[in-house]
């Protein structure tokens, strides 16, 4: 994700062997001390990277804590995603920004049929099963767009800039992409918590043989719930479409931090998995600045590896979607 951060450079590194990694904590520790204004732009990209970890993240942890499915295929939705936005944009003229609610809809009824032919028939199954069955649709999936496509990277065509606060930079399209994490996550605790399809919906998580036996469709409330999970990898998708280059494979990355945000936050939890997504941007970022290679991502799995084995819920596990 460097793409963040292109306008602070990385520290250079002195010495080698151990001091590779011990130099780069020391100069962190001392830029503290000193309050030197790099740390701020570092915060404010970190935090903006974070939003869209976290966006990405939403979807994921609906589907698992309803459903207590995997969801292997969430990285080609937000491809799929991003695809859409810039074939609305590209072939209609429409805003990328009203392709984005277009996007969740068409993912919507994507995530729906997905449901019902892949996950619905092994929903009783060993999760194994569906795990497979939604890593099957990934490469299915995968396969098609750089069939139709080409593996080319595509980007919209926006120009959206950057504002200055102070002495630091904050680009637009991450910034947009940070409110509308914020507006998402709003906006479904809403839905939960205030509808009625809501509480089903949390009453099933809560306790799926209890929600049959009080008449909820439960078959109903999974099909709705992996639409709505695969929706917002939709919005996610749109919104970083907004800023980044893509292409089929792009959603892997996002993926794959996608599972550590949503395992360090904790299992159905959206504010869980928005703090996680904060974190785990806060730590690439400053990683990718002060650390060598990929160690950041390193440092990420050790954190994801260290919540399993001191809080396996996650920070809030157990705590109301």
């Amino acid at each position: 994700m460097g793409h963040l951060v292109t306008s602070v450079a990385p520290l250079p590194l002195q010495g080698g062997g151990l001091g590779r990694f011990i130099d780069p904590f020391a100069q962190f520790l001392t830029d503290i001390t000193n309050l030197e204004p790099v740390l701020l732009q570092l915060l404010a990209f970190g935090l903006l990277l974070g939003g869209v970890y976290a966006l990405t993240a939403l979807g994921l942890t609906m589907i698992f804590g309803v459903m207590d499915v995997i969801n292997f295929a969430h990285g080609i939705f937000l491809v799929v995603g991003m695809y859409s936005v810039w074939l609305v944009s590209e072939t209609a003229g429409i805003s990328p920004f009203i392709g984005i609610p277009i996007a969740a809809a068409v993912l919507f009824a994507f995530g729906v049929i997905v449901h019902i032919l892949t996950v619905e028939p092994i929903i009783e199954a060993p999760q194994q099963n569906q795990l497979i069955a939604t890593l099957g649709v990934l490469f299915i999936v995968q396969s098609a767009i750089e069939i139709v496509f080409t593996p080319d990277p595509q980007q919209v065509e926006l120009s959206l800039g950057s504002v200055q606060v102070g002495d630091v930079f904050i680009p637009l399209g991450q910034f947009y992409a940070l409110v509308i994490a914020l507006g998402t996550m709003l906006a479904v605790r809403a839905f939960l918590n205030r509808t009625d399809l809501g509480r089903k919906i949390r009453g099933t998580a809560d306790n799926r043989n209890g929600a049959r036996y009080v008449g909820i469709n439960v078959r109903r409330i999974n099909y709705l719930t992996f639409g709505i999970g695969a929706a917002l990898a939709g919005v996610a998708g749109g919104s970083i479409a907004l800023f980044q280059r893509f292409d089929p494979f792009t959603g892997e990355t996002y993926l794959i931090n996608a599972f550590v945000i949503v395992i360090l936050g904790g299992l159905g939890s959206f504010p869980g998995a928005f703090v996680g997504g904060l974190i785990v941007g806060l730590i690439q970022v400053f990683g990718g600045y002060y650390l060598p290679g990929t160690t950041a991502q390193v440092l990420i799995f050790l954190l994801f590896i260290g919540t399993l084995l001191v809080k396996p819920e996650g920070l809030f596990g157990g705590a109301e979607a």
